[in-house]
């Protein structure tokens, strides 16, 4: 086994990322005597947001990473040289720049820019029944000597791809696992899970200021189905999400036409700081709602209410031995959402609880006392004195 496959191994059993993958391999090529001037790996993968993710090493700039949207227009990958060879279902070729008659890339005119002279491509599928959309991985290798790569280079890198294919698999699927639980069940929770914390009733004491926030009248949009009121759903849900992401907040969990956010008090994060981030947060999700609102004029609007509280709560893994929830139980949690409850009753879209109130950074006024369901004694609450 040569040098340059136990360097992959390692990689395959200790590597963290593709981009790292990719540049060793390049600079390894090149330490050899191979003339590579550009190398790239290509692998879709299973996110919500993201539908390939492109890494590209040159010799002149190094590695950049591209992750493409599924929104992003596919008919660019249609008349690329792997889009050709998927129609082919050919798994390699080997383009060089000065024979005639080739397909017109656009591509090729940027790496002859590099100084490259030929395209070396190929496609290593993955044979997976459990993640169909992981379907393979795509390389393509570029020299910078006049007549392109020699046979014996193209055999070495060929001889090196289904290793390091099967680095690349690994560290998506990585990626993949990452990606899904910080995606489904948030940043925190998803490192505790991988950290270990798995077993039922594990988990951790969290203080900090939580965001109630539900949508009022979302049952009565009647006339919207289907991927209508999911879409319209979306636009307010990120609305209220993305806020709180901006001041510094986690959403810990979606609950249908609403969420449950934190503001974790840290020794980073004072008291005070976290709950100005939650008014500040709770302020500008109510007039991003307004905008989803007014973008669908003809539609039901549908109000925002909020409810601000500060408290301690249990962080960690509940349910049956079959299906577990990582979320977050505890008395603060039932007040701010008994408070949001009473919203519509006091006319006001913003409930604040003392707590967050006295560290408000924009004056308040007083609900007064207010009596919460399941909760003994009486509660003053508050409300933005602008609302």
């Amino acid at each position: 086994m040569t040098g340059l496959e136990n360097w992959i191994i390692g990689q395959g059993l200790n590597g963290t990322s593709l981009a790292e993958l990719l540049t060793g391999f390049a600079e390894r090529l090149v330490a050899q005597g191979i003339p590579v001037v550009r190398a790239y790996l290509a692998i879709p993968t299973v996110n919500p947001t993201i539908r390939v993710v492109n890494n590209t090493w040159t010799h002149r700039d190094g590695i950049v990473v591209e992750r493409l949207s599924h929104e992003r227009n596919e008919t660019a990958f249609e008349m690329s040289p792997f889009g050709l060879m998927l129609r082919e279902d050919t798994r390699e070729r080997h383009w060089h720049f000065t024979e005639t008659g080739q397909e017109p890339f656009p591509l090729f005119e940027d790496i002859r820019a590099l100084g490259g002279t030929d395209y070396l491509a190929q496609l290593v599928p993955f044979e997976n029944s459990s993640s169909p959309d992981l379907r393979g991985v795509g390389f393509a290798f570029s020299s910078g000597r006049e007549g392109g790569f020699l046979p014996g280079e193209i055999e070495t890198i060929r001889h090196a791809l289904l290793l390091l294919a099967l680095a690349a698999y690994r560290m998506v699927l990585v990626e993949l696992t990452i990606s899904v639980l910080d995606t489904y069940v948030g940043l925190s929770a998803g490192r505790r899970v991988l950290s270990g914390e798995i077993r039922r009733g594990s988990g951790t004491t969290l203080t900090a200021a939580l965001l109630f926030a539900d949508l009022r009248g979302f049952t009565a949009l009647t006339d919207l189905t289907g991927a209508s009121i999911i879409g319209r759903l979306d636009g307010h849900l990120e609305a209220m999400a993305e806020p709180v992401a901006e001041e510094g907040g986690e959403v810990l969990k979606f609950m249908g036409d609403g969420l449950l956010a934190a503001f974790p008090i840290t020794p980073e994060r004072s008291r005070k700081e976290a709950c100005a981030a939650a008014v500040r947060a709770a302020r500008e999700a109510l007039a991003r709602n307004a905008a989803v609102n007014r973008a669908h004029p003809g539609e039901t609007p549908l109000s925002l209410d909020v409810a601000l509280h500060c408290g301690d709560v249990f962080y960690g893994n509940i349910g049956s031995t079959a299906r577990l929830d990582f979320t977050v139980i505890g008395p603060a949690v039932n007040e701010v959402s008994r408070m949001e409850a009473l919203c519509e009753t006091l006319g006001t879209a913003l409930v604040i609880s003392a707590s967050v109130a006295e560290a408000s950074p924009v004056p308040v006024r007083s609900l007064g006392h207010q009596a919460l369901r399941g909760i003994n004694t009486m509660r003053e609450l508050f409300t933005l004195v602008d609302l």
